[in-house]
């Protein structure tokens, strides 16, 4: 595949082709499926955003394109995920599915690709009220940064195994409260 049909495969036209060294645009990301008006980051390295959609475009169904937004109109932080993906990590959606009792790799990108953490999960659940729900397991999904999706698993299961345990904990004191009643 040339450059040319490479630019062209991930949705930049030949105008957009031309800003490419323009320092008055960044350049974001979004899947192909999603609106355009709703990209998951924004890069002021053209070459580190092709990076991270032609890694994205391995998995993604129906794929991850890239196009300039002019530094004034984006809202994104820019450069937010640019350490992890100068470093060759990926990120992941994973979903947690209480059903199927799994944690699979979703062929999608997050909305956030921030990585799901504890600490976020709860900031999230506290603002909207569902911490039972969404705590015992009801088809949670994340972002997981990891070189490759095996080692996405990996971690989502660790992250898995601690929220277990944070559950559990919940549990015990639940039981121990209605017992002092």
């Amino acid at each position: 595949m040339t450059t040319r049909e490479l630019y062209h495969s991930v949705g930049l036209s030949t105008a957009d082709i031309t800003k490419i060294d323009d320092p008055t645009y960044v350049w974001v990301i979004a899947a192909f499926a999603k609106r355009e008006d709703e990209p998951a980051a924004a890069f002021s390295d053209f070459g580190c955003a092709l990076n991270l959609v032609k890694r994205v475009n391995a998995f993604v169904e129906g794929g991850v394109g890239l196009r300039p937004v002019l530094k004034s109109t984006n809202k994104l932080k820019t450069d937010r995920y640019k350490r992890l993906v100068d470093v060759g990590l990926t990120p992941y959606m994973v979903s947690f599915n209480s059903n199927r009792n799994g944690i699979e790799l979703v062929d999608d990108l997050c909305d956030d690709l921030d990585e799901l953490s504890v600490d976020k999960l709860m900031r999230n659940l506290n603002r909207i009220g569902e911490i039972a729900s969404v705590v015992l397991g009801d088809n949670l999904f994340g972002t997981f940064w990891a070189p490759n999706g095996h080692l996405a698993i990996k971690k989502a299961k660790v992250f898995k195994a601690v929220l277990d345990s944070l559950k559990d904990k919940q549990l015990v004191r639940e039981m121990e409260a209605g017992r002092k009643r």
